[in-house]
């Protein structure tokens, strides 16, 4: 008959987490989950960086700035939420912008 350590072994081989006897809903996340949130977090910060400062190197050379800015800062507005407000901004200028052009 396995005793109580043979018994945390499996669980914890099975489940990938400890398991101390108790059942409570705070268990720790499934580190494979955790390391794939992780990885598609650094995936979407490189990207998304890329993608700006590519657009930001557009407003000094010839390149449609204005277009590719917007695009990275969606990318990385996908899981930053400073990314978010940034993009949310850059849509109230141009908006203000657009309402000045067509006012004249």
């Amino acid at each position: 008959m396995p005793d109580k350590k043979t018994d945390k072994l499996l669980s914890f081989l099975k489940n990938g987490q400890k398991n101390d006897g108790n059942n409570d809903d705070n268990k720790p996340p499934n580190s494979l989950l955790y390391a794939w949130r992780q990885i598609r977090k650094i995936i979407i910060l490189i990207v998304g960086s890329t993608i700006t400062l590519i657009g930001i190197v557009m407003l000094v050379t010839p390149g449609p700035a204005i277009v590719v800015i917007p695009i990275g800062l969606g990318i990385l507005a996908i899981e930053f939420v400073w990314a978010r407000n940034l993009l949310k901004k850059f849509k109230e200028k141009a908006i203000d912008a657009r309402d000045k052009i067509i006012k004249k």
